[in-house]
């Protein structure tokens, strides 16, 4: 996803007849998994004709993005960009104000704010304004799974404080049990909640689909492939994957290994790459807005994040796309192992041998292709976005103030 300076200005609302409650959407950032989260749950909003006002940042943010203020603002939402970044600074407090402002004006039956600033903005404000109905979706708290630092110790204490107003809604179990035991936010205030995937937009290949895939990625018909995707950071881990694949792919020649990604990190992997041996059999990929024919071309997926949230967009999208997937357990991904899917294989994070050992099972499956996966008909019954998406709206109605809706339940 680019990064782009917004030419996006604020916009004033129109007129709308609603037919549920009126709902401000505050977030930041406007790109990666908390984009497409609330693009997602804006699209799953409009089409119950529920009138949506959003607050965004366009310091942070791409094209996709602001394809979805033109979006907001058609349906006559009014949209404020407030131009913050992820870490304090004075320009916080003219978002603030704006935020403030916005509740003034439209009255929003819902104020939901999404990730750390948005979450302190938009949770600040509506205490300010005496909002009573205040909801924080953290898309995984800054404090998982860091080693303890002063910023960490910050980011916590303002949760920890936050975490007593309104409804806090977790992706998974492990997010709730972060907020719950390290934060102190106080159980009857926390609903856990799935992240959704469409498995109507991410649908498995035709063969025509497939070969047309692999001719635009420039690789071999005949070539295994295991993909990774997301950003090349820290939280994502990518060394214990390019470490753990690389015997996997000197033992195969036909085994390539394809990282879709973003980030600082593209020179620090391909030197990674080039002394564990595998340049060869190494891609790396620039990231695109749509990663469906990307999806059509690979044979399985790995994620080997240090944490998550919850299930992260990239394993649900895999699932609907009825791939096989190997996956590190760390905090929000704990229970992937025991759900029932015929074709994952965990490893503990950070530990390259296990990694390597899950690798070699998964390759061992594909090329006895034995039993068919479950992954689609899963995502299809558990994590659909009527499913998941209405639990939100179901809370904004003040239907479903407690419990969770998983892929246990």
């Amino acid at each position: 996803m680019t990064k782009a300076d917004s030419t996006v200005t604020d916009s004033a609302p129109g007129a709308y007849t609603e037919r549920g409650p009126v709902v401000l959407i505050v977030v930041e950032p406007g790109l990666d998994g908390v984009f497409r989260h609330v693009e997602g749950m804006i699209g799953f909003l409009l089409l119950q004709r529920i009138q949506v006002h959003l607050a965004y940042s366009s310091r942070r943010c791409g094209d996709g993005m602001r394809t979805l203020v033109e979006r907001v603002r058609a349906t006559g939402g009014e949209v404020v960009d407030l131009r913050v970044t992820n870490y304090p600074e004075p320009r916080d407090l003219w978002a603030l104000f704006k935020v403030m402002g916005m509740i003034r004006r439209i009255r929003p039956d819902i104020v939901h704010s999404h990730s750390s600033k948005a979450g302190a903005i938009g949770r600040i404000a509506a205490l300010l304004m005496r909002h009573p109905r205040s909801i924080y979706s953290p898309q995984a708290y800054y404090g998982m799974a860091k080693p303890f630092s002063i910023k960490v110790w910050f980011y916590n204490w303002v949760e920890r404080i936050l975490g007593r107003y309104g409804k806090t809604v977790a992706i998974s179990g492990d997010e709730a049990v972060f907020a719950e035991s390290v934060l102190y936010v106080p159980v009857k205030r926390i609903t856990i909640i799935h992240n959704p995937v469409d498995s109507n937009f991410f649908v498995p290949p035709t063969a025509d689909q497939r070969r047309a895939a692999r001719t635009a990625l420039g690789v071999p018909e005949n070539a295994v492939i295991l993909a990774m995707i997301g950003r090349m950071c820290w939280q994502k881990d990518p060394e214990t994957a390019y470490a753990g694949v690389s015997p996997v792919c000197k033992a195969n020649p036909d085994l390539l290994f394809v990282h879709l990604g973003w980030g600082k990190w593209k020179d620090y992997l391909l030197e990674i790459g080039g002394k564990l041996g595998i340049s060869q059999q190494l891609r790396i990929v620039d990231y695109t807005n749509d990663p469906r024919a990307f999806y059509h071309a690979i044979d399985g997926l790995i994620v080997s994040s240090r944490y998550e949230a919850g299930w992260p967009l990239v394993f649900l999208e895999a699932m609907a796309e009825n791939l096989p997937v190997v996956a590190a357990t760390g905090i929000g991904m704990s229970d992937v192992g025991r759900a029932n899917l015929s074709h994952v294989w965990t490893f503990p994070p950070e530990e390259v041998p296990a990694c390597t050992e899950a690798i070699k099972s998964w390759l061992a499956s594909y090329r006895q292709a034995s039993t068919e996966c479950n992954h689609r008909q899963f995502a299809i019954e558990h994590l659909s976005p009527q499913r998941c998406f209405g639990a939100v709206l179901e809370l904004y109605r003040g239907h479903f103030s407690r419990g969770s809706v998983s892929p246990f339940n």
